[in-house]
């Protein structure tokens, strides 16, 4: 992902810390200027993102081929349940529909 357009750490420094100004100036209420907290809170959030994902494709690239097709079929298997009680629902409630349409049309 290019952040070119994104503050650089260095331009948002506090005076009080070595820290970057994004999540220090958020806390000691440094940054006045509500774009400049907007943006060092967006890029606070995209980094912790980026994090994220990091670490996903590490437990991924870990883990083994019989783990992730086991945890694959259980997700297909909850999704086929999530399925059928869904229909089930619909089921049942267009039967409550047609039921109340026969009272009200009695």
């Amino acid at each position: 992902m290019d952040d070119d357009s994104d503050f650089d750490d260095e331009q948002l420094e506090s005076p009080h810390s070595s820290q970057s100004g994004s999540v220090v100036g958020i806390l000691d209420g440094t940054l006045d200027d509500p774009k400049r907290h907007a943006r060092a809170q967006h890029n606070a959030l995209e980094r912790r993102r980026r994090d994220n994902i990091k670490d996903m494709y590490i437990s991924l690239k870990d883990a083994s081929r019989a783990v992730i097709l086991r945890r694959a079929i259980e997700v297909i298997e909850e999704k086929q349940q999530q399925r059928a009680d869904l229909k089930a629902d619909c089921d049942r409630l267009r039967s409550e529909m047609a039921e109340l349409e026969r009272e009200v049309y009695a």
